[in-house]
């Protein structure tokens, strides 16, 4: 399944070209940073364990941001028989990236959260971790995940705060102004998600103040005036319909198909 093209480069049109200069300075030595123990990696714990208490069997899975891939490894080996995309706007970030994960189900691409060059509906898990923040259009980018995220897909975000910002190292490499208190969540909502959860981070308290959003894509439903003819669920997509291929084998597509059907009273 063909859902993106091989390292895309990020366009220029709507990112600062200085800006992701010094992400593609900071990728060699990006793992080794202080800030993986203190601040990145609570944060990614904190969304894969949401993600794993309440996403159970996710096929595709997206990474927005995904730096040097750390979380998106985490994310395929949580779950063993996803595949997983992960997405920057650094170049040098997704050339780490692309050395740390299970290649045979995951894929990597250059590109700006704004332009995703993924097809409609077809994530059923997207995680982004602490860039919603260096986004040049934030309502932009929460639209185009928005737009990707599958039928009762699930998005995790984690971003910070304006009550305190980041240390002077990810300041130098951040543009922008920090998201304000119930920004994240609006913003969200306004895209078209069903916000289900807002929480801080305890456990970067002590470095800075960040929280993560739980957010779900509606159900799809059947358009008026259609009860006799057969439920489509699941699409139509514009790239080639991974749900129709899975089901019936997927025992969670039948599932979905159930619970469709149901909510007809077929």
């Amino acid at each position: 399944m063909n859902l993106l093209r091989d390292h895309i480069p990020a366009s220029s049109g709507s990112c600062c070209p200085g800006f992701t200069r010094r992400f593609d300075d900071w990728a060699a030595s990006y793992d080794r940073s202080p800030l993986q123990a203190v601040l990145y990696g609570p944060v990614h714990d904190a969304v894969l364990r949401y993600a794993r208490q309440h996403v159970r069997h996710p096929g595709m899975i997206l990474d927005v941001g995904c730096g040097t891939g750390r979380l998106s490894a985490r994310l395929a080996s949580a779950y063993d028989q996803a595949r997983v995309v992960g997405i920057d706007a650094s170049t040098q970030m997704i050339h780490y990236a692309a050395t740390t994960t299970v290649p045979r189900r995951s894929r990597f691409a250059a590109s700006l959260a704004e332009r995703l060059p993924l097809a409609d509906a077809v994530f059923d898990l997207v995680v982004v971790t602490l860039s919603v923040s260096h986004w040049s259009d934030r309502a932009g980018g929460l639209a185009q995940i928005s737009r990707v995220m599958a039928p009762e897909g699930t998005l995790v975000v984690a971003g910070p705060s304006a009550a305190r910002p980041f240390p002077p190292r990810t300041r130098r490499a951040r543009r922008g102004t920090p998201l304000l208190p119930g920004e994240l969540p609006a913003l969200i909502a306004a895209c078209g998600l069903q916000v289900e959860r807002v929480e801080p981070i305890p456990s970067v308290a002590t470095i800075a103040d960040a929280v993560m959003v739980a957010a779900r894509t509606t159900p799809v439903r059947q358009p008026p005036g259609r009860c006799g003819a057969e439920p489509r669920p699941f699409g139509p997509y514009r790239l080639r319909d991974r749900n129709r291929v899975r089901w019936p084998e997927d025992p969670a597509g039948r599932s979905r198909v159930a619970r469709f059907s149901t909510c007809l009273g077929q």
